[in-house]
């Protein structure tokens, strides 16, 4: 049970994936990651989620950010991450919360 909710916004624009950048090119490794990092993939663990490598995860989370910051949709964002990842609308919505509670925490509200 989520006990977190994106807080809704205003637009309704379709979003791919191609539009969240989910797809990772020549990603840089974590060697240098920050405490904010490691909380957001300790709480994907925690949640069962295991991505393919964590610098895969941290840009994603990024990626999520942008396109919440872009005006796209809790609901868009999460179908992207559904395309990208092959996660089930369930793990894709606690991978968005996690990333959203993780890098941009404004868009997440408690319940």
């Amino acid at each position: 049970m989520f006990t977190r909710r994106f807080t809704t916004l205003a637009a309704r624009t379709s979003l791919t994936t191609a539009a969240l950048g989910l797809v990772a090119l020549g990603l840089a490794g974590t060697a240098g990651a920050s405490s904010v990092d490691d909380t957001f993939l300790a709480q994907l663990q925690a949640d069962g989620i295991q991505p393919p490598t964590a610098a895969r995860a941290i840009s994603d989370a990024h990626a999520i950010c942008k396109a919440l910051d872009a005006g796209h949709s809790p609901q868009e964002v999460i179908g992207a991450v559904v395309q990208a990842t092959g996660l089930s609308t369930k793990g894709a919505k606690t991978f968005s919360v996690d990333a959203a509670s993780a890098y941009c925490p404004q868009y997440v509200t408690s319940t």
